[in-house]
């Protein structure tokens, strides 16, 4: 009796601790923790910090020239120069550098969305893996029925024995495929842990049911044209919109740097008996050197027409990905309403009277075989249209920034 609880004890704790390593995870949360946890993210807020943290440095003072003179020729009489530009300048600079830290921010924009891309993408392909594997255990629980009437008619002298071979290396070559989606399904869920910010973790398991994705409630080609206002919530359009208004802020600066700079200092020339004002010491430092200015005038202008040339080659590129994804989305939306409709009712008709026939003697050993691998040669291309169609709509809310 005490071995019994024993084992049963043993037995109930196995399966606790087996529970216990499975992880289940749906899509918002692996959504929110890729978000949060991914070291991606963590490097794009500590550039938005760096620059934020640049700010106050657009207060950029030269150091004070401390200098010795000796004005009356009897002494040296300490002094101090300070050169300093304009207010514009300064003023300037902090808009530059607050233009930077938006930048960044634009920036953390487009690794977001691009994270929100690749996790919708591994968790697509984890739940067409799952039903994958179902497909080929459905699969191979038929061979094996099949499998143990071949041997029962090979004994009684029905068939020959390289038809018993023959159907054993057919569920040998299916374990073999059950085994290679397993694989990918392990590489998969640890693709999943790296992307939430939990390497190597291959006990995370998908929910939910593998079906179509919602992207147009129609299937209407007009609304799916891409128009003006298609990718303004694409986190590229903001980040070269917002580089254009960085580069315009560098040329306004280094048209206000070109303006003369002003230096105050203080030096007493005279006595200690000299009046106070006459000690101060004011100037200007004259940009007299000009092609500097132009030359940095010109290279932000320059940037400034790149910078608008990035905004149109961007939508060109996000047009012509969208388009494609488009194309992609009707092909397989007709695909899987063919499926939908008649592919898979007759894969289950065609399973049903091929084993109702192999088992009555109607039909013969290759007949059945023929039959049930078209059967589940449907079943396998709706999962894969089903796959392509989903991408496609995942590839759609990544060019419009959902």
């Amino acid at each position: 009796m005490r071995y019994l609880l024993t084992l049963l004890g043993v037995t109930f704790g196995a399966i606790s601790a087996s529970a216990q390593s499975y992880h289940v995870i749906t899509l918002p949360e692996a959504l929110a923790r890729a978000n949060s946890d991914n070291p991606q993210v963590n490097v794009a807020n500590l550039r938005i910090d760096k620059q934020r943290a640049l700010i106050p440095g657009a207060l950029s003072l030269s150091g004070p020239e401390l200098i010795f003179e000796a004005p009356t020729t009897t002494r040296f009489q300490p002094g101090v120069l300070l050169p300093v530009s304009l207010p514009t300048v300064y003023k300037n600079q902090r808009i530059v550098q607050e233009q930077q830290v938006k930048l960044s921010q634009r920036e953390k924009g487009i690794t977001t969305n691009t994270l929100r891309y690749n996790v919708r993408t591994v968790y697509n392909n984890l739940l067409y893996l799952r039903e994958s594997i179902t497909n080929y255990r459905r699969q191979d629980s038929l061979l094996l029925v099949f499998t143990k009437v071949t041997e029962t008619r090979q004994r009684v002298g029905q068939i020959s024995r390289i038809e018993v071979l023959n159907a054993r290396s057919q569920q040998q070559e299916l374990n073999y495929q059950l085994d290679q989606t397993r694989a990918r399904v392990r590489s998969s869920r640890i693709q999943l842990g790296l992307l939430i910010g939990t390497p190597n973790d291959t006990s995370l398991r998908v929910t939910g049911p593998f079906q179509r994705m919602n992207f147009a409630p129609d299937s209407k080609l007009a609304p799916l044209l891409a128009s003006d206002s298609t990718f303004i919530r694409n986190p590229q359009t903001s980040f070269y919109e917002q580089n254009q208004q960085l580069s315009e802020s560098l040329l306004k600066l280094e048209k206000k740097r070109r303006l003369p700079n002003i230096i105050v200092g203080y030096l007493n020339q005279g006595g200690p008996e000299s009046p106070l004002l006459y000690r101060f010491r004011f100037g200007l430092s004259l940009p007299v050197w000009g092609w500097v200015a132009r030359s940095r005038i010109n290279a932000a202008q320059t940037d400034v027409a790149i910078a608008k040339s990035q905004i149109t080659l961007n939508q060109y590129e996000l047009r012509g990905d969208y388009d494609k994804a488009i194309a992609d989305y009707l092909q397989y939306q007709e695909a899987l309403d063919y499926y939908t409709v008649t592919g898979l009712p007759q894969a289950e008709e065609i399973i049903k009277a091929a084993s109702d026939g192999y088992r009555l003697g109607s039909i013969g050993y290759y007949d059945y075989l023929l039959n049930v691998q078209q059967a589940f040669k449907i079943r396998q291309g709706y999962l894969d249209a089903l796959l392509s169609f989903n991408q496609a709509v995942i590839t759609l809310h990544y060019i419009k920034g959902e």
